[in-house]
């Protein structure tokens, strides 16, 4: 879940650096912004969403809130969970839910009703925690109550002096006498030290849910597909003029957007093995691999939008005109793919198709091949 997190919440950081002043829309309750500075000020009724060079939160968000940028900042409270991501985060306003946060520097200075999930350089934990932390960086301050249990990993730990476990005290080391807990914080019965090796599995296996049923399915979905729209709308709302060619091209003939992004996913998946095989070139495979995986998430996202404008001007509404109706298509697309998802054995096949279609139509927008132009 958290590497999922961190693949939507980088394309959604992406796409609105681009623009030169805040665009904000607001539907269904919730709050989408977006721009170099986006900064929310006002109250938010539902979930917020927010990304750009600056992330400002300076009005209280009744639901979830979900924030990317190089610097984060919040600053009113928060009524649901957190979700945060940028080069410097900050959170000094009280959180009801769980906070999952990542980036260079993370600090978290007040009250956290539920469990932490904070990554980073430096990471500082100063606020009162309700619930269990994980707490990973290169430098790590905990100076703040912790009802539940704490997993810690970091090359400098420092303790302050209001620092308190009241549960264990999971202490992840190259060697056991690395591990220095005060018993203030926590006795030497509650502290376990584990090899900094088991790490990533542990914190996998500690998040991971039992096979989930169908409601949990369901909360899921449903999250992708409100992700899924939210990243939609903000491109076609940022870059309108892209998306109409893109939509034209690719409406306009399937089978060629089909072939096309079967091409260029074999190409950028291909390029990871030549990569490898080559001296030098063998470290930058890894960016290979990583461009892979982004080509396909930006063809699902493209191909669910298409999927919408193609059903809602199929239902006799036109093609999308305005920032509503794009959001509106965007939503209609993302879900039809869930559902369809949910189909048994072609399920899959038919939002693959969708996938490839979405990536060859941004192929055809962005290289224009000449062989696959429209005789004139």
């Amino acid at each position: 879940m958290l590497r999922q997190f961190l693949l939507i919440i980088l394309m959604v950081a992406a796409t609105p650096l681009a623009a030169q002043d805040t665009s904000r829309m607001t539907f269904g309750g919730d709050v989408y912004a977006a721009g170099r500075t986006a900064s929310v000020g006002e109250a938010v009724e539902g979930d917020l969403f927010a990304a750009g060079n600056r992330v400002e939160v300076e009005g209280e968000v009744t639901g979830s809130a979900h924030l990317a940028g190089r610097l984060v900042s919040v600053d009113e409270a928060i009524g649901g969970n957190l979700y945060a991501a940028g080069m410097d985060v900050e959170v000094n306003a009280p959180v009801a839910g769980g906070v999952t946060a990542m980036g260079n520097s993370v600090t978290l200075s007040d009250t956290i009703e539920g469990n932490i999930r904070a990554m980073g350089g430096d990471v500082m934990l100063g606020g009162t925690v309700a619930g269990s932390a994980i707490l990973g960086g290169e430098s790590i301050e905990v100076n703040g109550e912790i009802a539940g249990d704490l997993s810690i990993a970091g090359a400098n730990v420092d303790w302050g002096e209001a620092a308190s476990v009241a549960g264990t005290v999971i202490f992840y080391a190259e060697d056991e006498e690395d591990v220095n807990v005060p018993e203030r914080v926590a006795p030497a019965d509650r502290v376990e030290f584990r090899s900094v090796e088991g790490w990533e599995e542990d914190i996998e296996a500690a998040t991971e849910q039992a096979t989930p049923g169908f409601w949990a399915k369901l909360t899921g979905l449903f999250g992708g597909v409100i992700l899924t729209t939210l990243v939609a709308t903000l491109v076609a709302a940022l870059a309108p003029g892209f998306t109409a060619t893109l939509r034209e091209r690719a409406l306009a003939s399937p089978l060629r957007s089909l072939w096309m992004g079967a091409l260029g996913l074999a190409v950028a998946a291909g390029s990871t093995v030549v990569l490898a095989m080559t001296g030098i070139g063998i470290f930058l495979a890894p960016l290979s691999i990583a461009f892979a995986v982004a080509l396909g998430f930006a063809g699902y996202v493209t191909g669910a939008y298409l999927l919408g404008v193609w059903a809602v001007n199929l239902a006799g509404q036109g093609l999308p005109d305005s920032t509503l109706d794009r959001a509106i298509a965007a939503f209609v697309g993302a879900a039809l793919l869930a559902l369809v998802m949910l189909i048994p054995f072609i399920g899959w096949l038919a939002v693959f198709a969708v996938l490839l279609i979405g990536i060859g139509g941004l192929v055809i927008r962005v290289f224009s091949p000449v062989f696959f132009e429209e005789p004139a």
